[in-house]
């Protein structure tokens, strides 16, 4: 019974480490599009973002989800042209 409950919880942390809160904001934003990204969080003491691509995805590099999904803010509004608010775009 203890090994089913340590599997169970083992599963569990599994399905929420997969599960980034990057990858939960853009498919609120256009479904499909956490596969055109590629989100790398590193460690690393000051708040940063970068901007990168590999092959025809676009890499959005930062030290936190804050940081990462200013850099998407910073991507979508100055590169695409798309200005997202609270009642649309």
């Amino acid at each position: 019974m203890k090994i089913i409950h340590i599997l169970g919880m083992l599963l569990v942390a599994l399905a929420v480490k997969a599960a980034s809160p990057i990858e939960g904001l853009l498919e609120r934003i256009d479904k499909g599009a956490s596969r055109k990204f590629m989100i790398e969080q590193v460690k690393f003491p000051v708040d940063f973002f970068e901007l990168d691509q590999k092959g025809d995805k676009v890499v959005i590099r930062g030290n936190n989800y804050v940081s990462i999904a200013t850099g998407l803010n910073w991507y979508l509004k100055y590169h695409v042209g798309i200005h997202l608010s609270w009642n649309g775009m």
